[in-house]
């Protein structure tokens, strides 16, 4: 789910709310096995076949919206399962056809879910991560109750947060208080998590910080670069002393496009543990101007982009005139990307966001019909 997919269901949900149309916000609430979505995806729906955002791969969401829609017609919430086994197909409802299964939550759409999805959003922004809670309460087989936290920061062994709750479905009940925090293993692998207590269950929404991707140099070259990595709701900025490149025009997909002198241009840049730096400049002179002035700037990824030799040429040239720690030395890449074969600007541009996707997810960029272990470089 991303930033603009949310937008799209936050517009949606007022439209619906505002035309007094019944709408439905259905979440994945729990999952086994593999799925397409992710725990905690989100769907909004209207009449007909109106969805925005999704809980499977495109082949459970009519019917949910579809099925939704009559259920809360009557209550306000309650809960669909879907499962791969084919000597369970009725024909009433989709089989899986991924081999897990899944159960989603359905509610009728309120002003409260509006309010919930807007500062979902603002947490998918955030630099920091953030933690939301959905717990609901089981009588006799129905859901009986739904409560809600707005997300929050969080960190492991710190709580729920603090986020504060709102109860999106109104049910006559008092709302439901929070159970035990749960292991802090759910906050460091950055999933979400379904845990069960006593009667009560909940939907832990694990809302991992913004993924900065901080580009030196704005040739041609960059523009794809800055498409892809703003199609995956990166936050993109493009950094070049070429102030007659640097220009926003060029670049209308990047969040931020800084023309000035490397040392002031770089104060001007936010660097947080989630940021991923590449050196495109295409100038030995700028990459070795460039090293020092970054090697201290919170990353989880960096390199230049060009062949073997060159990230040498870059780092001995550094060295002449200033301390490089051991640390970045190591970390620092080159050449930059996976080995994908297409010397093309946008075949590059996939090559590089593709290997920066992977460490991000601690991941070893291996098919995943031959996968091969390796281990994260530790930064």
């Amino acid at each position: 789910m991303t930033r603009g997919e949310l937008t799209k269901m936050i517009d949606l949900a007022k439209r619906l709310l505002a035309a007094g149309e019944p709408g439905v916000l259905s979440t994945l609430f729990s999952s086994n096995g593999s799925t397409y979505r992710p725990l905690g995806s989100m769907m909004v729906s209207g009449p007909a076949t109106l969805t925005v955002g999704g809980i499977s791969g495109g082949c459970l969401e009519q019917y949910v919206a579809r099925t939704g829609r009559s259920l809360t017609q009557q209550k306000r919430a309650a809960m669909l399962s879907f499962d791969a086994d084919p000597e369970h197909d009725d024909g009433s409802k989709p089989v899986l056809g991924c081999g897990g299964s899944i159960e989603v939550l359905v509610e009728r759409l309120s002003e409260c879910h509006v309010e919930f999805l807007q500062s979902f959003a603002q947490a998918m922004s955030a630099d920091e991560l953030s933690i939301a809670t959905c717990i609901i309460a089981i009588r006799d087989g129905q859901v009986s109750k739904v409560s809600r936290t707005s997300p929050s920061p969080g960190t492991p062994g710190e709580g729920w947060g603090g986020g504060s709750r709102s109860q999106a479905s109104s049910f006559d009940q008092p709302l439901i208080e929070p159970p035990p925090y749960p292991s802090p293993r759910v906050l460091e692998e950055g999933k979400s998590a379904s845990p069960t207590f006593g009667r009560q269950r909940t939907l832990i929404h694990n809302i991992p910080p913004v993924t900065r991707l901080v580009i030196f140099g704005a040739g041609d070259d960059v523009q794809p670069l800055v498409e892809v990595a703003h199609r995956l709701d990166w936050h993109v900025t493009v950094v070049d002393r070429r102030s007659r490149l640097a220009i926003a025009d060029r670049f209308p997909q990047a969040d931020l496009v800084i023309g000035d002198d490397w040392g002031v241009a770089i104060e001007r840049v936010k660097f947080t543990p989630n940021t991923a730096v590449v050196l495109m400049t295409h100038s030995l002179v700028d990459d070795i101007e460039i090293v020092p002035l970054i090697q201290d700037k919170p990353m989880f990824y960096t390199g230049s982009l060009g062949p073997e030799h060159r990230r040498e040429w870059v780092i001995d040239g550094a060295l002449q005139t200033t301390t490089l720690s051991e640390s970045f030395i190591a970390r620092f890449r080159g050449p930059i990307g996976l080995n994908l074969g297409d010397r093309t600007a946008m075949g590059i541009a996939v090559s590089i966001t593709a290997e920066v996707l992977a460490e991000l997810n601690h991941r070893n960029a291996a098919s995943l019909s031959h996968p091969t272990p390796r281990a994260r470089l530790s930064i």
